[in-house]
């Protein structure tokens, strides 16, 4: 097979632009030419610093919520052992799995499956769970139950502030 000088005729979708802008603009007045090619640096400059002011508005929101969750991570870790040393109030003889759906109803979150561990560990898992409901009813289970978390896996899940969690819950 020879090899000789192969051309390729490929029309790129912009190349006839070109020569279409640059005909008008040279058919511009000078006056409206310095016009154009001042807006074609000013124009860029004014997207590029409304992207960046933007960008800064959504840092500085992001830092404050950081700087709150930081502050109740503080309260609950000065609370702790408070609540550690409070009366643990018994469950009436319910199942652990009958109190942990009970409480997880009442808080609305939806348990996605259960598999217990024998009598007192039981493993759930809930999807697409607001995060900061999750915590505030984990701390309530342990306040009036005393059912508490022996492990926990916990993911993002697609939306903000919604979370994967997979926990072995036990009573003490």
């Amino acid at each position: 097979m020879a090899t000789g000088n192969l051309k390729f005729n490929v029309r790129l979708p912009f190349a006839g632009w070109k020569a279409e802008l640059l005909a008008w603009y040279g058919g511009r007045q000078p006056s409206e030419q310095r016009l154009l090619r001042v807006a074609a640096v000013v124009v860029p400059i004014l997207v590029v610093l409304s992207l960046v002011s933007s960008l800064h508005g959504l840092v500085a929101k992001v830092e404050r919520r950081v700087t709150q969750k930081r502050a109740d991570v503080a309260y609950l870790r000065s609370v702790a052992p408070v609540l550690a040393s409070a009366p643990r109030p018994a469950a009436d003889g319910q199942s652990l799995l009958a109190v942990v759906d009970a409480s997880s109803r009442e808080a609305g979150l939806t348990l996605a499956g259960t598999d217990p561990i024998g009598t007192a560990q039981l493993k759930i898992r809930l999807e697409n769970a607001p995060f900061d409901q999750l915590v505030g009813w984990l701390i309530r289970m342990q306040e009036q139950t005393g059912v508490g978390v022996q492990a926990a896996s916990i993911e993002r899940a697609g939306v903000p502030g919604q979370v994967t969690a997979t926990l072995t819950l036990a009573r003490p």
